[in-house]
């Protein structure tokens, strides 16, 4: 049994400087580059949309490799990680509710028999990865999971290793979009009224409760203010950030 989540190596983590996060944009990809400037701050270092040949199908992203690989060789990377986003159909989310018996050890397995189905894949064919949900008030377990098949995983680790770049994470890009929303310094007007390359993103969350008066203002119009966000042109490139920004949040 394998999981979305092995991909992403927690060791060491915070000590990445430089941080890259690739996602869908339509038939092109948006990839975002997040350097770390002090230890509560990061801000782009680098934004961009990688347009495929115009005869590309939507599912044909063949041609990432070397344009990953030309984008590396101009900025002088050396082997970088890079994580990605994954939608539907590739990518299944959904929910699991056990009994408060249920050991922990168990978890993955019922987790791992769930995205199997959800992807009409045998169970030993699908990575995943799962967290629990507090607040059940029938006190049993309840355990959100996102799941894709092994195979698209292999391929893009194959297509980005091609290219000198370190496929370390695959997630929902909603997950990564909530993460760049609640990190960006400003909020979410400032993806409007800045561009891309002067977004800065707030590193130490949990030390930074919001301001109370503040507070109530912010917390409704969230869900509504990232969907909008995310149907402007800027909105793929904020996924990218919130996937770059996964190392050290």
């Amino acid at each position: 049994m394998q999981a979305l989540k092995w991909l992403w190596p927690r060791i060491g983590a915070r000590s990445v400087r430089l941080a890259w996060g690739l996602t869908p944009a339509g038939a092109s990809w948006a990839l975002v580059g997040l350097a770390r400037v002090s230890p509560g701050l990061a801000r782009v270092h680098a934004s961009t949309i990688l347009q495929g040949p115009a005869d590309a199908g939507l599912l044909d992203s063949s041609w990432l490799s070397p344009a990953l690989a030309e984008m590396g060789r101009e900025r002088r990377l050396a082997r970088h990680r890079l994580c990605m986003s994954m939608s539907a159909p590739d990518l299944v989310t959904g929910e699991f509710s056990g009994p408060a018996n249920l050991s922990p050890d168990g978890w993955p397995a019922e987790v791992q028999l769930e995205v199997a189905q959800a992807l009409g894949l045998p169970p030993q064919e699908v990575n995943f990865d799962f967290q629990l949900e507090p607040g059940n008030v029938d006190g049993g377990v309840r355990l959100r999971w996102a799941g894709c098949p092994r195979s698209r995983v292999s391929e893009y680790q194959r297509w980005s290793a091609g290219a000198g770049w370190q496929l370390v994470s695959v997630e929902p890009a909603s997950d990564a979009a909530q993460r760049a929303a609640n990190a960006l310094a400003g909020g979410l007007p400032r993806l409007l009224q800045q561009a891309p390359q002067d977004w800065q993103f707030r590193l130490n969350l949990e030390g930074e409760p919001m301001k109370s008066e503040a507070a109530g203002q912010q917390e409704a119009p969230t869900a509504a203010g990232l969907l909008e966000a995310l149907a402007t042109p800027v909105g793929p490139r904020l996924v990218a950030a919130g996937l770059a920004l996964k190392a050290w949040l």
